[in-house]
């Protein structure tokens, strides 16, 4: 169905389809034009509403005094001025580390700072599960290569006594299958005879390197790279028809269904990935399981395939797999672009992530997670407050101008790519009494790390939902024993339920700063299983922790450029990609609104003589969508170019060729 434009998001490189599961009915927008100026405009006081909370006091620190203060009534000015050094303002910075050195002020952790935290762990944390499902973990998980091998085997002994009808669809498993294995590297112990007989579908899929060449963590060392080549074969996105090879996977079905203990083995692989990353864009084996009785099934392929089809609608709009044996995985952002742009192509004059900030600004696009949702609908779920920030309740306490709103944007422009990529494969004083007389001091906005809360909570409740879910696939055993992949190939001492564990508690701790920062009372916004289950004071106490080091945080210091394909057109040979250039530095202004400033609860023994304006500084990266054809650039590639410029503009040059 879907000929001309393919996308191949981090979840899902195909063209994905309808949220049927999810109660959406399909849309389809016949490319509209996304070329309208959304001009963005300054919150209105008038529109701001605190509720006072006569007991909600905060206490913070200023000049060496403590002051008390009541903030829930209060509300904070957001604004971004131009640095005095003209030097700062735009320059790209290879990394935060370069940045920090050259940088003055009050700096404080930014939204992309702590994505920047995550970011490492996240891609580490995936590695260790494919390298683990990949080789099998002794008494704890199964081996997905010994699994294909094991599956061929199982074809093998139905070849033994199937009729030639049913055997030439047998045989065409055993191509598929063994096809992957040889694309993964692993075609050594297959039969001379079957190697030759795959050796087509492996010309073919590597032939495509939109979808064959592994990017992102997936270049870090041999393995990931068999992981990627392996599994994107298996994903069936380079089919010349949606429909095809139904027989092959019908025989796959027919297989599995004489063998509990395959079948068992997997159907947890395919419950991995569909909490890992996201439900399926595609149909699997297992599916076509009602209409298998043993070989018999394979007599009338036609006739199976039309029933199963009368019954199961496509899972993706423009779709190109119906059916694959380890799907890829379906998200939101891929829905949009296919019910555009899926037949005719993105054209040049829109940008693909412009146009999907404006469908959700303007709801046309709900981030809200589902009930079968995944990790990567969590992750953009806690973006969605960057766009709509009213939708927090911390809307009433922030007035944010125009320019802090594009800040904003722009967070979620560069979070969102490194997200993806993650996904590519599948898609924190006091004063002492003395007789001098009592110090005056001036109070101002203090914020601890950039004030939304809202965003910290939602991803606090993707990694708990990660957590709970990959413990009830893979059981406690592996996440317990397994630390997580760093890009240098050396493995963390902690473990991977340690680490989930501690980024878990660091999310929810800075919700609860920042809480405070604003004057929300934090326990308002949590889930009754929250406030019982997770320590709130050890949450806090990692999350000050965290805010007093970060500047030395190994993972906040790691190169945050990264490039991920979203889409390919195949009319013109070129592909979109996301791209994060690097590192710049912002100056937000900050100001409690007047007739809306905190209440001084306690003086301590200092007097609070004015209230004052602060600016502080931020990290913040840089995010282009740009254009060209040929293979996708690993990471190395990428940064490489990036380091012969100094500006985005010559950056998003070379990488389009001119």
């Amino acid at each position: 169905m879907c000929r001309w434009s393919v996308l191949l998001l981090a979840l899902a490189p195909g063209c994905l389809g309808p949220l049927d599961t999810m109660g959406y009915e399909e849309t389809v927008t016949n490319n509209k034009e996304y070329l309208k100026e959304d001009r963005l405009e300054d919150d209105r006081i008038e529109d701001k509403h605190p509720m006072y909370d006569p007991g909600m006091h905060v206490f913070e620190s200023f000049d060496g005094c403590t002051i008390g203060l009541n903030k829930s009534g209060s509300v904070t000015k957001l604004d971004i001025l131009p640095f005095e050094n003209e030097e700062l303002n735009g320059r790209i910075f290879a990394g935060r580390g370069e940045a920090i050195e050259q940088l003055s002020g009050d700096l404080i952790p930014s939204m992309e700072i702590v994505n920047g935290k995550l970011k490492p762990f996240n891609d580490g944390f995936y590695a260790a599960v494919e390298i683990g499902l990949q080789d099998g973990v002794d008494g704890l998980l199964q081996s997905k290569r010994q699994f294909l091998f094991d599956l061929l085997g199982a074809v093998e002994t139905k070849l033994a006594v199937a009729t030639p009808g049913q055997a030439v669809h047998l045989q065409s498993a055993q191509e598929f299958v063994a096809a992957a294995l040889i694309v993964g590297g692993n075609g050594d112990g297959l039969p001379v005879d079957l190697k030759t007989r795959a050796q087509g579908r492996v010309d073919s899929f590597l032939a495509r390197a939109e979808f064959s060449r592994p990017v992102g963590f997936y270049g870090w060392n041999g393995l990931l790279e068999e992981v990627f080549r392996q599994d994107r074969l298996l994903q069936h996105l380079d089919a010349a028809d949606p429909d095809d090879d139904f027989e092959l996977f019908a025989a796959i079905a027919v297989v599995l269904e004489s063998d509990a203990e395959l079948l068992d083995r997997y159907q947890q692989i395919l419950a991995v990935y569909a909490g890992l990353t996201n439900p399926y864009a595609s149909y699997s084996p297992v599916d076509l399981l009602p209409w298998v009785e043993g070989l018999a099934s394979l007599d009338d392929v036609e006739s199976m395939n039309a029933a199963f089809n009368a019954g199961h609608p496509d899972l993706m709009t423009c779709t190109l797999a119906r059916l694959a044996l380890l799907p890829s995985s379906r998200s939101k952002d891929t829905e949009f672009y296919n019910s555009n742009w899926c037949w005719t192509g993105l054209p040049e004059n829109i940008s693909f992530i412009d146009a999907f900030i404006e469908a959700i600004r303007s709801s046309e696009v709900d981030l809200t997670p589902d009930p079968d949702s995944g990790w990567y609908d969590y992750q953009l779920w806690a973006l969605e407050t960057l766009l709509l920030p009213e939708r927090g309740p911390e809307n009433d306490h922030l007035l944010l101008t125009a320019a802090y709103k594009q800040k904003l944007i722009d967070t979620f422009k560069s979070i969102i790519t490194q997200t993806r990529e993650t996904h590519v494969k599948q898609l924190q004083g006091g004063a002492t009494r003395t007789g001098a007389p009592p110090p005056e001091i001036e109070i101002y906005p203090q914020f601890p790390a950039e004030p939304f809360p809202t965003f910290y909570l939602r991803t606090a409740r993707g990694y708990r939902f990660l957590d709970l879910y990959l413990t009830g696939v893979l059981g406690t055993g592996f996440l317990g024993s397994t630390g997580r992949l760093h890009e240098d190939g050396q493995r963390s001492a902690e473990t991977l339920s340690a680490e989930i564990k501690a980024v878990t508690e660091l999310m929810y701790g800075l919700y609860l700063v920042t809480c405070d920062s604003v004057g929300l009372r934090p326990e308002s916004y949590l889930l009754e299983d929250e406030l019982a289950d997770i320590d709130l004071e050890s949450c806090l106490t990692r999350a000050r922790s965290w805010l007093g080091s970060w500047k030395a945080d190994a993972d906040v210091l790691k190169d945050p450029r990264v490039i991920v394909p979203v889409a390919a057109d195949f009319i013109t040979g070129e592909s979109v990609y996301w791209a994060v250039l690097g590192v710049k530095a912002i100056r937000v202004y900050t100001e409690f609104v007047e007739g809306y400033e905190p209440e001084v609860v306690d003086e301590d023994y200092c007097i609070v003589k004015d209230i004052v304006p602060h600016h502080y500084v931020m990290l913040v990266e840089h995010m282009e969508e740009v254009r060209f054809s040929g293979p996708p650039p690993t990471r190395e590639e990428f940064r490489a170019i990036c380091d012969q410029y100094y500006n985005a503009e010559d950056i998003v040059s070379a990488l389009e060729g001119g």
